[in-house]
């Protein structure tokens, strides 16, 4: 089943993201219920290199199930990955 939502174009706001001072609260709220080993920065590892995290959570903007993250959020998350997921 695919969202019908619009899909939002995330752009980094200069947030100098990491997995602790932003992701970890995004990722534990969001995904953690479905995706109980993505609760650590190494459980995400894997899912972060092979690109499998920015595909589902920005590009295709399928994930989480059921809901949708804000504007903030998936901005915050570029900026992740735009600095290769710091820890």
């Amino acid at each position: 089943c695919k969202k019908s939502k619009k899909k939002v174009t995330p752009v980094c706001d200069g947030t100098n993201a990491t997995y602790t001072n932003t992701v970890k609260a995004i990722v534990n709220s969001s995904c953690v219920s479905c995706h109980s080993g993505y609760s650590s920065y190494s459980g995400l590892s894997s899912i972060t290199t092979n690109g499998q995290f920015a595909k589902h959570v920005l590009t295709d903007q399928d994930m989480p199930k059921g809901s949708s993250l804000t504007s903030d959020q998936l901005n915050k998350i570029q900026c992740w990955v735009n600095n290769g997921f710091p820890q």
